[in-house]
């Protein structure tokens, strides 16, 4: 196994995998976020990002000051179905507040009612406005897509030039990450890297457990090989997994 592969060592390795989420609050939340930046930094390892609401980004950016933690806010959010000029305005203001990731949820409702333009229309203004300021990470909402054909073909659609994730769900809808959406992304992502282009994944919503993460990095090292397994191109947001891995005992 990869020698980098968390797999390989401790539960705590997993950490510098997550993207420690909280995305509960809209407004009144700064007592929350607060600790939630706390969390990201107070453990044995630090976490790869907080992803949080908009309005904490300046907030989230004065407490990790000096860190290497990434803050990662949400456009879009959660349905995927809000006017462009609307959308941009939001990124616009998130990376002035110091924003590095941006999580856009993809107009999935109005693909799947057969409006093929619909993700190009959004996703590449996001991008073109990110560009060498942010990386962009594309929610697919996965869970709500009914078969694998449309998933996968979602999921080719999304991957544009200049995106740096595909994202399974936003946590909000019914359904979040399952099996079957995770297979589908990886062997989109892994049929673009055999292309020459390397797209990073995100399994999000409903992540809580390490027996997840393990099923989970058995479809990612099946499809994509260990060497994708680091930071850089997997991530998993949750925010009660941390308290579960820091929990967990250490592999002898």
């Amino acid at each position: 196994m990869n020698p980098g592969d968390p797999m390989s060592g401790a539960p705590l390795d997993w950490i510098r995998f997550l993207d420690l989420t909280r995305l509960e609050a809209r407004e009144g939340d700064d007592e929350a976020v607060a600790a939630l930046c706390h969390r990201a930094i107070a453990g044995p390892g630090h976490v790869a990002a907080v992803c949080i609401y908009p309005a904490y980004v300046r907030l989230a950016r004065r407490l990790l000051r000096g860190t290497d933690i990434a803050i990662a806010t949400v456009a879009n959010f959660p349905g995927g179905d809000q006017p462009l000029d609307q959308v941009l305005a939001a990124v616009e203001a998130a990376l002035r507040d110091g924003a590095t990731e941006i999580d856009v949820v993809a107009p999935y409702g109005r693909w799947m009612q057969g409006d093929r333009h619909a993700v190009s229309a959004l996703i590449d203004p996001v991008v073109n406005l990110c560009a060498a300021r942010a990386l962009v990470k594309v929610i697919l909402e996965t869970g709500l897509i009914p078969s694998s054909g449309q998933r996968q073909a979602l999921a080719r659609e999304c991957a544009r030039p200049g995106v740096a994730f595909l994202k399974t769900s936003t946590g909000k809808a019914r359904y979040g990450a399952t099996v079957d959406g995770v297979e589908d992304l990886a062997q989109v992502l892994a049929r673009l890297r055999d292309a020459g282009r390397c797209v990073g994944l995100k399994i999000a919503g409903g992540v809580r457990t390490r027996a997840q993460l393990l099923l989970y990095h058995e479809i990612v090292v099946r499809n994509l090989g260990a060497r994708f397994v680091q930071p850089e191109t997997l991530r998993i947001g949750a925010s009660s997994l941390l308290d579960a891995l820091q929990a967990a005992p250490a592999r002898g």
